[in-house]
């Protein structure tokens, strides 16, 4: 009877022993490399070890940055940014309210700037002399004569000239008078202004 004890405990443990050491194959059988179905290569079970980080300081489980991923297109229904306005090269003004003396100081800077910006031998004297002596110093004046108009009494064929690359302003603009006289006079027509000759 003993002797069936033993046989049976010897048994036993023979089972025991077989059924931990399978236990254990089954798990070292998932470790070992499978090839794959497509190109043979060698897979395991084991998740892939998180990859090391391609530069100092960044973690390997970091996002992608913004600055990989590409902008969105412009959305059409926005609006287009106005263009920048080009500064017109041409002295371009409505005729001003002043009156008087603040109006005659006025004229006085622009004949000066003018005379810059088209070079006469005369001086902004001489030039505001003949300005006073055609019109007073009277923008709006229009002598039916002619007629003749503005500041320094154009009349409409000679404003219109080729010449005058103020034309396409208001006869009767006074800036544009004054940068025009300005012109002709460094063009040498001084001989148009009757008052040229003998300015008061």
């Amino acid at each position: 009877m003993r002797w069936v004890v033993i046989i049976l405990i010897i048994a036993v443990s023979g089972v025991l022993g077989w059924f931990i050491a399978s236990q254990s194959a089954v798990h070292q059988f998932l470790k070992v490399p499978v090839p794959t179905s497509s190109s043979g290569a060698a897979e395991t079970a084991d998740p892939a070890p998180a990859r090391d980080s391609e530069f100092p300081g960044e973690s390997a489980t970091s996002e992608p940055s913004n600055e990989d991923t590409p902008l969105d297109p412009p959305r059409e229904d926005m609006p287009e940014p106005d263009p920048l306005l080009e500064p017109d090269p041409e002295p371009t003004t409505l005729v001003p309210e002043l009156e008087g003396e603040a109006a005659l100081a006025l004229y006085r800077v622009w004949i000066g700037e003018a005379r810059t910006l088209h070079s006469y031998p005369d001086s902004v004297q001489r030039m505001y002399d003949v300005m006073m002596c055609e019109s007073g110093g009277q923008a709006g004046i229009v002598n039916p004569a002619g007629p003749y108009s503005g500041l320094f009494q154009y009349a409409d064929g000679t404003w219109n000239g080729d010449w005058n690359t103020y034309r396409e302003n208001n006869i009767l603009d006074p800036r544009s008078q004054i940068f025009a006289t300005a012109l002709a006079w460094s063009l040498n027509m001084q001989g148009q202004w009757g008052c040229y000759s003998s300015p008061h």
